[in-house]
């Protein structure tokens, strides 16, 4: 399944939770959208140790733990990918998530209940952290996780970009993080029609940093700009961004020019 985002970013990774849903219709139903069990789905089994109060499961090389239940109504929208199912039965599912991209998180899906709420466990491996979490995700505080915390606004180095140009169908950036990550990002109208005066936000949100630089260290970028206009010609723009940022910083750019003269920014 594809994920579905919420943001103009076109980028380029023990316990169980009963309660009654007054929905008007059954779980089942809920989930008819989200994927099936791939060919040959694996089988992950439950299991305990002394060292914690808890069921614990392991998946793809992780140890993940109970941790919260679902905020609000289930979308489809929020799972991703269907990895296998619990203790042989394979109407109880494992997926990862989309709005995810460390996979600190799954989610136990029973595709054939009626009063099961989904059952978000998370990577032990975090324990003791502060980590990005999905809205949706409710913490049940556990008080096995009673210091992690947890998040729900990705965090970001932010450009807005003041647009006083004509003719742009979208806007998009290449960049380089200390000279070896590289990523991409971009902005349009969900119609493609053309881009107005007005602020647009561009990101490189902290995912790009994960696992290779401190989250509250600086860093170097390298940005790139292009425009592409309405009749679908791309526009390199001869300007290059460059500094030293943190995440939860921003700057400012002003986005000029046509299709015929061409565009600056600055």
């Amino acid at each position: 399944m594809k994920c579905i985002k919420k943001i103009k970013v076109l980028t380029v990774a023990g316990a169980v939770v009963f309660a009654l849903l007054f929905q008007g219709c059954s779980l089942f139903n809920a989930y008819a959208g989200i994927p099936g069990l791939p060919d040959n789905a694996a089988s992950y089994d439950m299991y305990s140790v002394d060292s914690v109060d808890m069921m614990l499961i392991d998946v793809n090389g992780k140890t993940y733990a109970p941790y919260g239940t679902l905020e609000g109504r289930f979308k489809d929208e929020y799972v991703r990918e269907c990895l296998g199912y619990v203790d042989g039965d394979k109407n109880t599912r494992i997926y990862s998530l989309c709005e995810d991209p460390y996979d600190d998180y799954i989610v136990m899906i029973n595709t054939n209940g009626v009063m099961e709420q989904p059952q978000f466990w998370r990577d032990m491996s975090t324990y003791g952290e502060d980590i990005f979490t999905p809205g949706y995700i409710d913490s049940l505080e556990y008080e096995e996780w009673g210091s992690s915390g947890c998040y729900s606004e990705m965090r970001e180095f932010r450009i807005d970009v003041n647009l006083e140009a004509e003719d742009v169908m979208e806007l998009a950036m290449d960049f380089t993080i200390n000279g070896d990550t590289n990523g991409s990002a971009g902005v349009r109208n969900a119609d493609w029609s053309e881009m107005k005066d007005d602020v647009y936000e561009l990101s490189i949100p902290e995912m790009h940093l994960h696992d290779k630089y401190d989250f509250d260290e600086p860093f170097d970028v390298e940005i790139h700009f292009t425009v592409t206009s309405m009749n679908g010609s791309q526009f390199v723009i001869d300007s290059v961004y460059t500094g030293t940022v943190k995440l939860g910083g921003n700057d400012t750019l002003t986005l000029t020019g046509n299709a015929q003269d061409g565009y600056q920014i600055r």
